[in-house]
This record gives C-alpha cells, structure tokens and sequence, in this order.
C-alpha cells in the first residue's frame, strides 16, 4: 500500500464504520468467511488489511477459540479495530512485508485490500511464509473478467493486476495451489467479488 493510500484510510478511519459503506463490506465479509472456512475450524487466522476490525469481529464471533491476527498499515484503523470487544493481536504492517514467523496461521483472509497492494507477488510469497503447511488462503476482491473488467480499467486502481487467472498465476508462482473460487458479492445481478481460495501444499 502506498503511503498515499495509507494516508486516506487513516484519515478515514472515524468514519469508516458507517452502516451505508459496512453493509458492502459486510456482506463480502460474511460470504467470504462463509466460503472459507467450509473445512475444519481454523485455529489461527490471519486478518491482511485488517482496517478497524469488522471481518476480525465476524470471525472472533464464529470461532472464539481461534487465535486472532490482524495487520494493517494504517496506525488510525487499527486504533478503531482496538476499541473494539474481540481479542486479537493486531499490528502495524503491510503484507509485503509481514511481521510474523513462518507457519503460524492455519488460515489468511484478505477482503477487498488486494487492489491496494504494492506488490501483489511479493504479498502471495509472504502469506505463503506465514501459513501452515495445509494451510487456506482467501483473497476477495474486484477479480474481474469481462465486462466488469473493462468497466474497471476505466477507474484508478493502483493494482493492474486484475484478472482472476493473472491472480492464480501469481500464488502458484508464490506456492500455493489453487482449489476454489466463488462469487461473494454481486451487483445487479452480476458477479463483482470473487473469492479465491488457495492453499499451501502439506509438504511445503
């Protein structure tokens, strides 16, 4: 994330739980989850682009035994995720770069912050670090084919990495195996989140 971006969704971030823009980013929230975590129940699960801590929240709420993880950053969201009554460790940092040891989290979650990355292929190696051999990923974002890909290319985005393929290409380059994609948010009727979820082999 670029510090301009940063800057705005510090200055944000009081306002950034509103319930016009929460009931967008709920519903990703809620469907991505719903689509992670088909499996066994995650023991440890990472937040990448935590922001003020809703999807942190949604999770704590349908696995309380789970330890939590959160990095962002943003130092003002993570102040407003801190107010906040769900336990987590929550840090300063971008995914490029992650302030964790290798293998900790059974599971990474990153909702509609991939666009916003630096250095996407940087970013898949880094979850890759950070997961458990057998470990999930779950990356939700405007993964784009289509029509709604053209109608993207014609607003800025700091992230021309786009299509659902392109992003596929990537963490298997960083890794991890592709295993599922799902439609978690649409818009009109048509498909404008797609979640990706992928894994990290058990001999990795």
């Amino acid at each position: 994330m670029t510090y301009h971006d940063v800057g705005r969704f510090d200055a944000r971030a009081d306002t950034y739980d509103n319930p016009a823009l929460q009931r967008f980013f709920g519903a990703v929230h809620r469907a991505t989850l719903e689509f992670a975590t088909a499996g066994s129940p995650p023991r440890t699960i990472l937040d990448v682009g935590a922001g003020t801590g809703e999807l942190l929240a949604l999770v704590h709420a349908r696995f309380p035994d789970a330890v939590l993880s959160g990095v962002d950053p943003a130092v003002r969201m993570l102040v407003r995720a801190r107010e906040k009554s769900f336990p987590a460790t929550l840090s300063v940092g971008s995914v490029e770069s992650l302030p964790y040891p290798g293998g900790q989290f059974d599971l990474v979650l990153s909702t509609m912050s991939f666009h916003h990355w630096t250095d996407p292929a940087r970013g898949l190696a880094e979850i890759h670090r950070v997961l458990a051999p057998g470990g999930t990923a779950v990356v939700a974002e405007h993964l784009t084919r289509g029509w709604l890909r053209i109608a993207c290319r014609l607003l800025p985005r700091r992230n021309r990495t786009e299509n659902i393929a392109e992003v596929v290409a990537l963490a298997r380059n960083a890794g991890l195996d592709f295993a599922a994609q799902a439609t978690v948010f649409r818009l009109a009727g048509l498909p404008f989140v797609t979640a990706l979820r992928l894994r990290k082999p058990e001999n990795a």
